[in-house]
């Protein structure tokens, strides 16, 4: 429940037990399922309809709560502040990854079109002056049929915080400042960049298979479909995982100075422009994010010295 009347962050009362917490772009990568085998799982994956109008209600959502955090901070003590500081961190980089799923998601229909409109319409009037980061996002949104549509008569709300019983497990749910404590313990137990990225070079492992056997003479139509389906699965999921790892390794702890450089050279090997467009946009979110920990470790020196 949002604490009413809040004057600063120290009126922010804190929900125990502590909450699952799980971000979209790992949500994304979780509905993959390989019980049929890999062809199958990964084509299946490839033709799921996402739902595009809940992510974005939630990156909305979470930009929302960003925006509180900043409002109660310009009325909070330093202490308070560096103390709650991972909680901006976590929301942020809870609406970066909802906001690159929505970029990443297939759009199957009105609906999901005009939820792609509504948040990059959203991160364009966020950054302001800043038109190569526009620019990036113009790209990482670029659909076909995205032109078409123009703005539908739709309207997307932020989602609201639900209740701990209806919370799953490594499904994303929106959360927040309230939910500060289960935020704080998300950011310091997130997976591993190295996982993630070695994730993603095995599922492009899997893509080039698919396309060397798409290239057989005796493929059928239904195998020759299933095999077109499962390298695009396998491309969006390895997208998925090179942006999600971008974005940790932004706000881990430990600075990994390697990880970079191998997702750059992964993301290479990904043959769809607009996946690599994609990536190339949570890059520039995870500059972003980085900003955020320099942030926080200023303000921490500062309280030291004090």
């Amino acid at each position: 429940m949002t604490t009413i009347n809040a004057l600063s962050l120290a009126d922010i009362e804190l929900d125990l037990p502590l909450w699952p917490v799980t971000d979209d772009l790992a949500g994304f990568a979780n509905q993959l399922s390989l019980k049929a085998g890999l062809e199958q799982g990964y084509a299946a994956f490839a033709a799921k309809a996402f739902s595009l109008g809940e992510i974005s209600a939630r990156a909305i959502g979470y930009a929302n709560e960003v925006t509180r955090f900043v409002a109660l901070a310009g009325t909070s003590d330093r202490q308070q502040i560096a103390y709650l500081f991972d909680v901006l961190i976590a929301l942020s980089l809870l609406d970066a990854a909802a906001t690159v799923t929505v970029a990443l998601a297939p759009p199957r229909s009105k609906r999901d079109f005009a939820a792609r409109r509504r948040v990059l319409d959203d991160v364009v009037a966020a950054v302001g002056s800043d038109q190569e980061f526009a620019a990036l996002a113009r790209k990482a949104f670029a659909h076909p049929g995205m032109d078409d549509t123009g703005h539908a008569d739709l309207t997307f709300d932020a989602a609201t915080v639900p209740g701990l019983d209806e919370v799953r497990d490594g499904q994303p749910a929106m959360i927040g400042l309230e939910q500060g404590l289960s935020l704080m313990s998300f950011l310091r137990n997130l997976a591993p960049v190295n996982t993630l990225i070695e994730r993603a070079s095995l599922q492009l492992d899997d893509a080039d298979r698919f396309a060397v056997a798409n290239e057989a003479d005796e493929v059928d139509r239904e195998w020759l479909d299933r095999l077109q389906g499962a390298y695009h699965g396998a491309g969006l999921l390895a997208a998925a995982d090179l942006a999600r790892a971008g974005l940790i390794a932004a706000v881990a702890t430990q600075d990994d100075e390697t990880s970079g450089d191998r997702i750059n050279a992964i993301t290479d090997r990904l043959r769809d422009e607009r996946l690599r467009d994609v990536v190339l946009f949570a890059q520039a979110a995870a500059e972003r994010l980085k900003e955020l920990r320099l942030m926080q470790r200023r303000i921490a020196d500062s309280e030291r010295q004090r």
